[in-house]
This record gives C-alpha cells, structure tokens and sequence, in this order.
C-alpha cells in the first residue's frame, strides 16, 4: 500500500492503476470512479491493521482497452508497473485526455489542445499544442482578453503556469469557460533556461523563432513542452515549428457567448446549434477549421472578401463545387497519422492514410486544374494542393503506393509490405512458406507411417510446435515421440526432426518480422521528413473543404452574399435564424423573416414587448448573422449590408444576475451588445437590450453568480 500510495502521490488527480502480476488494481477513491466508468464489478480488499478498501481490476491484456475508454470519458490515468528488477522503483506511466493521440480517444472534428497559462503584470501569455496534429501556437493578451483568446484556442486541458497577482480575471475566465483546469507543477522555467530549452528542441530554426516571440511566451511554452515531455514520456519528432497567433484580427467572443449563442453546441450537444446546421464539410481537416472560425471570426474586411470571393465562386459553379466535395470525401487525416506517427504510435495503417491522403489531394488539385476566373484564394489553394504531386510528398507518394498493401492492418507483425517491394524480405518469406511446407509434409508422413489418422502439427504459446494425437493412439507412436504434455483428450509429443524444423521457421519467421520493421521504420522517417509539406497540403484541403462546405450551405439555404461596410451600420432585410428555421422546416412550418436597420444616427436599441413574443429569437438571429457574415460565408437573408463587429460579449440583464441566465443581445457593426443564454431554446423571454457605440474600453469582467449571463459585443469605431 506504500507503493500505491507514492504513486498516487506522484500523480495527483489521476485514476491509478497498480499492477500486480497479470492484473492492474484500483483501489482506495478510484475504485468507485472505474467501476461506474467500466461497468466492473466493485470488490473490497481486507487490510490487517486498517478497513477494508474499495477494489476493482482489469486484467493487463484488456488494459488498453479499458484505459482508452477512460481517457474517452475525460479521466486521468497512471500505470503503476511492476519493478523491471526486484528492490528498483516502479515506473509510472501517466496518460490524460490532452495528451492523447489514440483515434479511439480524439473526436475527428474537434482539436485535442493542451494549453499553458502564464500571468506577467496585467497580460497572460498563453501556449498550446495538439500533439494528435503537431500543431502549436502561442499569444500573448491583457487579462481582460483572455476569455476571447481561449475561446479561440478551444483547450481540453489548461495547466496555469503562474497565476495573475492580486487579480481573479484568469481564474473567472477558466470557470465561465467550462474547460478543465489546473496549477502546473513546478512552474515556468527561468526566461534563459527556457530560450536554451527551445533552442535544443527545435535547432537551428529556433534561433529567428526566439525572436519574434515575448519573454512570457517562450516561458509558456517551455513550460508546455515539459510537460508533455513528462506526461508522454519523449518530444514529437519532426514537429512543425510554433505560430504566434494574433488576436487582433479575430472577433473577441468568449466560451459564455458561444454557449449562449449556441454557436458549437446547444443543450442538446451539436444538435440544435450552428454547427449543426452550418457543417457541410466532408473532411475532419475542415471540420476542425470551421470550429476554430466559427470560435474566431475574422475582423479585417480583406481578409473576408477574399473568402466571400471563393464562397460566392462555388456557389455560382456547381459542378466545380461538387467534384471538389467528392474529390475530397474520404480524404484521410494526415495530421493526426504523423501525430501518432511522431510519438512512436503510429502503425501501418497510418502510412496508408498518408497514402489516401496524397492521393485525395491530387485528385482536389485537379478539380481547379484549367479552371477560367478561379479567385485569388482558390488560386492558392490550387497551388498548394499541386505541392503533393511535386518534391518529396511526389517521392513519399510513390514509396507508400509501392511499399503498402491496398488496406494495411494496425500491427507490423501482421505484414504490411506488398511482395516485391523488397527481395530480402521476400526471400525470408519464401524461407517461411518452404518452412511452412516441410512441418506439413511431415505431418502426412508422420501420419501414414504411424497409421494414425487424425495425428496433427500444431503450435501454441507455451509448447511452440508439437505433434497431437487422441488420447487412445499416443501408444502406437516410436520411441522417437517424446511425451510433452497429457490431456484428458489427446496427448501432445515433440520429436527431434519436428523441433529442428520448428527452429528453422522461427528464425525464418523472425527476419520476417524484422525486415517489415525495418522498412516501416524507413518509411516513417520519410514520412516526418516531409510533415511540413504535408501540413501545407492539409491546411490547403481543410481551406478547400471549408469554403465548399460554405458554398453548399448557401445553395441548399437560398442565403445571399453579405456587403461589407465601413460605416458603423447594420441593415439587414428579412433575415432569418438558420437553427430554428431548420427546425420548423422539419416540421412543415415557415420562418417569419425579421429586418433590422440600424444607421449611424442610430446606435442604441431598446428592444421591449411581451413575453415569448421572439425576442431572443430576433437577438440571436442578428448576431449569429453577423457571425456568419465575418467567417466569410453567406447569410440567411434577402439582403444585408453589415459593418465589422470586432467584440461580442454578455451582460446581465438589470434584475436578473442573481436570479439565473440571461437573454441575448446582439450588436450592430462597431457597437455593443448582449447575446443569448443557452439555458432555454427558442423564444424565451428577454430584458431590455442595449446596442451602442464606443471605441474599445479597458474593462474588467465581473463575477457574477452564473458567469455565462456576461454578454456584450463591440464594433470597431
């Protein structure tokens, strides 16, 4: 109990799993948790000197399964292994939802990000990394904007590195934010350790890297890469350099606001919300752009004419969109197999979806081949997607489409290698099959000269290859069968020649084995060679598939292009909530479109009238337009002229802090206002809501009892 006590002092927060012999143990507080978690039967195990303690197990062959279905349910895991030598320590293997790159565990669609947190002054630097995709970031915000900047960075785990000093604005942040968080422990490294840090795992590239980034960022993400270093157990090799994310081109809007919104989720999970109704892609690569825009709309007008452009290109080119749409259907996720792939995961069925991958991304490529008025943004896209025919995603192409089987399994030891592809390993595997061969021909012969029928090779763990007979014949056998085992059944015999053949087609067997691993280990590391051309294909694919998914949604929805304005006006002509629509639709009911005008002169709404009469409805509706209308797609509207919206976020109604969730608000362009709460669908009663106009205050958000009634959104003025 000692020993599992250490570990679980080791690993504070984990559900420990203490193996003992060919069993892994859970005991204590844990045992509970996995029980309900497994459906395993709940025990008790007697102590001599204390109470009895809760107790379940899983046995150590089903133990990956069971930890995979943890990890799925967002528990922490640690595998407390035997001592390799009697009297050593026993290691501890430490596993958590973040850290994961099992597919069993990641959701296709959304990213895996584990973030770190870390205060200096009034700003928090933050640091992040999807180890399933190699993806990594940081930024660096005030207190007040970090509610925005992780909402974008959409973390499953957040580890504070140094919390704020005698502010509570982070600690509010990750409560209203619903993400599990933790202190991390020990903190951030010195700001020089952690430059030299970086410098050793990213090499040479590291030097201009260092440069462009804040003291407190480099700490942050040290700090990360630690971390994982610990919990994993080793670095990702070939991982892509780290970006830094500026958020001063996205729109600020928290978790509280997208929950309110029900932008990425409703109180039914994805059903009922924007997602749902807005997801055409066909891609996890593009599904995974569209839930970082849809969490980060753009805020630059350049940037989303550019995208309109592509959107409005496809809507008008059906054919174009559809042989895009198919070309890219079934497209692997490249990103995730070199993710497993970088940690020593990966398998030969990860080769096979780089393969799948390739060959998709040519079969995009020329789709937008020859293709007269291609916009500038599709251009480049086209471009991209050309790289995989060219360089070394050509030669990688053409190695895996020689190497690999048409569907290679998950183990190496299976075989993987098509014949031909390499004569050492085929003229092991010949050796094999003549092995093979000899034990047969030695089984007819034994049988003919024995005269017992139904006399068999066969081979097993414990006894290796050995000769079988019923019970009753084992007395007709030569002295040369030498008893091995006596069944009650059947009597099992060794012989000299049968053991020589035996260890022939081991070994044989063996150099199998060892030249597929040799070639999938070539393979990989041409792979993670080419991980960086690979991610530019993949982030032109997932641009592909989202624009497409757009254009789709505009042609089944009838939605029409929006104008983007540099006044601080909002007009909208018989606009319409795409969630709600779609559901009466379902039901054979119509929508009522709504107008919203709002001028310069004209900055402040007050929005009275009786309750369910649609208020928060025609709030929601107006924001979630404006959304839409900034991620570059088209809009549920006859006709909207829309200036750029660069804050929204929540406020309580007067009257209703204490009492619960509030109502929503939404803002015209370089305004302000509220947004809606996700705890009632449509209609739902709503307060006065105010929209008005201000240049970008200084504000601290407030701590409120329900921290997603905070509600507000500005417009750049």
């Amino acid at each position: 109990m000692l020993a599992h006590a250490a570990a679980a002092a080791a690993a504070p927060g984990h559900l420990i799993f203490y193996r003992v012999g060919e069993f892994y143990e859970v005991l204590g507080a844990d045992a509970p948790v996995v029980a309900r978690a497994l459906g395993l039967q709940l025990t008790r195990r007697r102590q001599k000197d204390a109470g009895d303690l809760p107790m379940c197990g899983v046995p150590t062959a089903a133990a990956n399964s069971a930890v995979t279905r943890l990890l799925a349910a967002g528990y922490k895991v640690a595998l407390s292994e035997q001592p390799p030598e009697p009297g050593s320590e026993r290691p501890l293997r430490r596993m958590t939802p973040s850290t994961s790159v099992d597919a069993a565990v990641l959701t296709e669609g959304r990213p895996n990000n584990l973030c770190v947190a870390l205060s200096e002054g009034d700003s928090v630097a933050f640091a992040w990394t999807d180890l399933s995709t190699g993806e990594t970031g940081t930024a660096k915000v005030s207190l007040n904007g970090s509610g925005a900047a992780l909402a974008r960075i959409s973390p499953s785990e957040v580890l504070v590195a140094r919390w704020p000093e005698g502010s509570e604005i982070l600690a509010v942040v990750l409560r209203s934010s619903g993400v599990p968080f933790s202190t991390l422990d020990p903190g951030p490294p010195p700001h020089d350790e952690a430059r030299q840090r970086l410098l050793t795992f990213y090499g040479d590239g590291a030097t201009d890297l260092i440069r462009g980034f804040s003291l407190a960022e480099l700490s942050a993400l040290s700090a990360l890469l630690d971390y994982v270093c610990a919990v994993v157990g080793r670095l990702p090799e070939a991982m892509p350099m780290p970006r830094r994310a500026g958020m001063s081109d996205t729109m600020e809007i928290d978790a509280p606001t997208l929950r309110g919104l029900e932008v990425q989720s409703s109180a039914s999970g994805r059903e009922g919300s924007l997602l749902s109704v807005l997801d055409r892609t066909v891609t996890p690569l593009g599904a995974r752009l569209l839930m970082r825009q849809l969490a980060a709309p753009l805020t630059d007008p350049a940037t989303i004419t550019r995208r309109l452009a592509m959107v409005r290109f496809l809507v008008e080119q059906p054919s174009i969109r559809s042989g895009c749409r198919e070309a890219l259907s079934g497209m692997p996720d490249a990103l995730r197999a070199c993710g497993r792939l970088s940690l020593g995961q990966g398998s030969p069925r990860d080769l096979g979806a780089v393969r799948g991958f390739l060959d998709r991304s040519a079969g995009a490529a020329i789709q937008l081949q020859h293709v007269e008025g291609l916009p500038p943004g599709l251009l480049s896209v086209a471009r991209d997607l050309a790289g995989g025919a060219s360089g070394q995603c050509s030669e990688l192409a053409t190695a895996l489409r020689q190497a690999l089987m048409t569907f290679p399994p998950v183990e190496v030891e299976a075989g993987f290698v098509v014949e031909g592809y390499d004569a050492k390993l085929d003229a092991a595997r010949l050796v094999v099959a003549e092995g093979q061969g000899a034990i047969e021909a030695l089984q007819a012969r034994y049988a003919t000269n024995t005269g017992v029928k139904n006399l068999r090779i066969r081979v097993n763990i414990v006894l290796g290859h050995h000769i079988e007979v019923p019970a009753s014949a084992a007395r007709r056998l030569g002295p040369e069968f030498v008893l091995r085992q006596g069944l009650a059944n059947s009597s099992r015999f060794a012989t000299a020649e049968l053991d020589r053949l035996a260890a022939e087609h081991a070994a044989a067997a063996e150099a199998v084995l060892h030249a597929e691993r040799r070639i999938f280990g070539a393979l990989r590391s041409t792979t993670l060679a080419a991980r960086s051309a690979l991610t530019r294909i993949a982030h032109a694919a997932a641009a592909l598939d989202l624009v497409c998914g757009l254009a789709q949604a505009a042609a089944e929805g009838l939605w029409v292009e929006p104008e983007l304005s540099d006044d601080a006006e909002l007009h909208i002509e018989r606009g319409r909530h795409p969630v709600p629509e779609a559901a009466l639709e379902s039901a054979g009911r119509s929508f009522i479109p709504n107008d919203c005008h709002m001028p310069n002169a004209q900055r402040l709404w007050l929005l009275t009238g009786p309750n369910m009469a649609g208020k928060s409805t025609f709030l929601r509706q107006v924001a979630i337009i404006v959304l839409l209308a900034q991620i570059g797609s088209f809009v549920p509207a006859q006709r909207a002229r829309i200036g750029t919206v660069d804050t929204t976020f929540r406020t309580p109604p007067v009257g209703r802090a204490k009492a619960g969730p509030c109502a929503p608000a939404t803002a015209p362009p370089r305004g302000t206002a509220g947004c809606p709460s996700p705890s009632r669908r449509y209609p739902r009663p709503c307060p006065a809501t105010a929209v008005r106009s201000s240049p970008r205050p200084h504000r601290t958000p407030q701590t409120d009892p329900d921290p997603s009634c905070r509600h507000s959104t500005r417009r750049r003025g």
